[in-house]
């Protein structure tokens, strides 16, 4: 009896015990893109988030006004940021073990190479994480590391002499927004001998840009200017080989692992202009003992500062014309408060400034409204409307739509915008752009002359269905990128165009499509946006597929892939 029970007893305390919950396990091999040949010391990171774990928004979205703030949410209980880091063996090989279930991304890094985020294919990954489960055994992940590229040369001036602790940038092409944009790739400073290396490009094209580094302004000083008022002239930016427009400039491709010697670029000097004028505070009086900074997009060698004095005032030479991001800073107010910081976009023209206002930016706001131009009906509250700058010195704008479809844009600079609208609903498209009247969907707004003016973005309902299936080989083929391009490449752009990804059976399919005449391609791979690119279009042209899309139409198109853009 007191046997029967002991065992019934322990029958009940092994039913009452939880299952062991075994961790997974992740292992693969790193390889170089180009040779094939195991990269050791590679450093890999298995995480659940890929924000830094002190990331923050950096700033108060409040102090952006009503536009900015976000609808209020049930408050969800924060998961712990999980992270996993493993190093590659001499044979590139790596392992992850006790890893708990969940989704993570893998990301891998190493000296001489591109960064990369594994992206996994297939059901396991729809989202682009590895999806673990328990127990898991995921074995025999492939990376391959691309090889950086390598660009060096030397900056001179007119006689041909070196320009010591000149700033060059590879500036890389984007058509993300619809039009190329330039981003800065690697940079540094020349030496004495006028010498200059960047060593970490991944493949692509560049333009080298070089700037002759102003010495920073801190005690408020500046070069008188002539003494006979003639036009100021200074080094200014200046592209591979000697061009001061990027149009005429020679682009450079590189490829991956590539060593390319011998640019030279040949400074060149222009007209400059004076920055004259005050730093305010948020209360209006000046700010004394604060810097300004003026800085020309992502090229930090167009950078210009100076410092204030005790009545507020700045002066800034040596200031090639064109569109700024205006930074007025005071670290520690009058009292010792907290600090001061204000950026806006600052339009310097041919002659200069003599006497404007920094930090206290004027109310150029402009009114729109979004409407719906076939009788249809859609809920027009929360549709966003953004002005983007041409280039990365623009402080973009944004504001979103009232029940009435009404918004207000606020704190407009008189320069050029690309409009974007943002979260059109289910069910609708963006039919057309107006400004005051003529058609702006897709192209600039040039503010320049003022921003009095009627705004309207109309809606239409009446759009079209859309899908393709992409073959290779009598294949389907998973994430490929289908693209829908206006057939008039005049109205090509961020605003006209369509694009995804197949799913895992080479299927895409694309909702309310605005009517019109299309050409259809079917990419590989691809970098986003680059199917604006003039040069790519043509090379793939016999691979379009022309369709005409009218009002609530219904269409299915086969495509070939084209191979992945290289």
């Amino acid at each position: 009896m007191k046997l029967a029970c002991a065992v019934w007893l322990a029958a009940v305390a092994l039913a009452q015990t939880p299952p062991e919950v075994k961790p997974a396990a992740v292992e693969g091999k790193v390889v170089s893109s180009l040779t094939g040949e195991p990269i050791r010391k590679a450093e890999l990171t298995l995480t659940t988030s890929l924000m830094p774990d002190d990331a923050g928004v950096g700033f108060d979205l409040a102090a952006l006004g009503d536009d900015f703030k976000l609808p209020e949410q049930p408050p969800k209980p924060k998961e712990p940021k999980k992270t996993y880091a493993a190093t590659s063996d001499a044979s590139g090989k790596f392992r992850f073990e006790g890893v708990d279930a969940g989704a993570y991304y893998l990301k891998v890094k190493r000296a001489g190479f591109v960064e990369q985020t594994y992206k996994p294919a297939g059901a396991l990954a729809p989202d682009g994480r590895l999806h673990l489960t328990a127990g898991q055994e995921l074995a025999d992940i492939a990376l391959r590391l691309v090889p950086q590229g390598a660009v060096s040369g030397k900056v001179v001036d007119e006689d041909g002499d070196p320009i010591g602790d000149a700033m060059v940038i590879a500036m890389k092409p984007s058509y993300a927004s619809g039009h190329r944009s330039l981003f800065p790739g690697d940079g540094s400073q020349t030496n004495d001998r006028g010498e200059f290396r960047l060593g970490k490009l991944a493949p692509g094209r560049y333009y080298l840009v070089a700037q002759a580094v102003a010495p920073m302004n801190f005690m408020g000083g500046v070069p008188p200017p002539p003494k006979d008022g003639s036009p100021e002239t200074g080094y200014v930016s200046t592209y591979f080989p000697r061009y001061l427009d990027v149009e005429e400039a020679e682009a450079i491709d590189v490829a991956a692992g590539a060593d390319l010697p011998g640019f030279v670029i040949h400074l060149q000097k222009s007209r400059v202009v004076r920055v004259k004028g005050t730093a305010l505070g948020a209360d209006g009086k000046p700010l004394k003992q604060a810097q300004v900074m003026l800085m020309a997009g992502a090229n930090a060698g167009s950078m210009r500062m100076a410092s204030t004095d005790a009545a507020g005032k700045f002066e800034i030479a040596n200031v090639a014309p064109g569109v700024y991001t205006a930074m007025t800073m005071q670290i520690f107010g009058a009292s010792g408060g907290s600090p001061s910081i204000t950026m806006q976009t600052l339009v310097v023209p041919g002659e200069g400034l003599s006497d404007v206002n920094l930090g206290s930016v004027p109310e150029a706001s402009l009114p729109g409204r979004v409407t719906v131009g076939d009788g249809g009906k859609v809920a027009l509250k929360g549709i966003v409307i953004n002005l983007e700058g041409d280039g990365a010195q623009m402080m973009p704008l944004s504001a979103r739509a009232d029940d009435s479809g009404a918004f207000v844009l606020k704190k407009v600079a008189p320069a050029s915008y690309d409009l974007k609208v943002i979260g059109v609903p289910a069910g609708a498209y963006v039919k057309s752009v107006l400004w005051n009247g003529r058609e702006k969907l897709g192209e600039a707004c040039d503010f320049s002359a003022g921003v009095g003016g009627d705004l309207q973005v109309i809606l239409g309902t009446e759009g079209a269905a859309f899908d393709a299936k992409v073959m290779r080989d009598d294949k389907p083929v998973e994430d490929a990128a289908v693209v829908l391009l206006p057939e008039d490449a005049g109205h090509r752009n961020s605003e006209t165009a369509r694009s995804a990804s197949t799913d895992g059976v080479g299927h895409v399919a694309f909702q309310d499509v605005r009517p019109g005449n299309y050409l259809v391609f079917a990419w590989e791979k691809i970098d986003y946006g680059d199917w604006f690119d003039p040069a790519l279009l043509k090379a793939a042209a016999n691979s379009a597929v022309k369709v005409t899309i009218t009002a609530r139409d219904k269409q299915h198109v086969d495509l070939k892939a084209i191979p992945a853009a290289k």
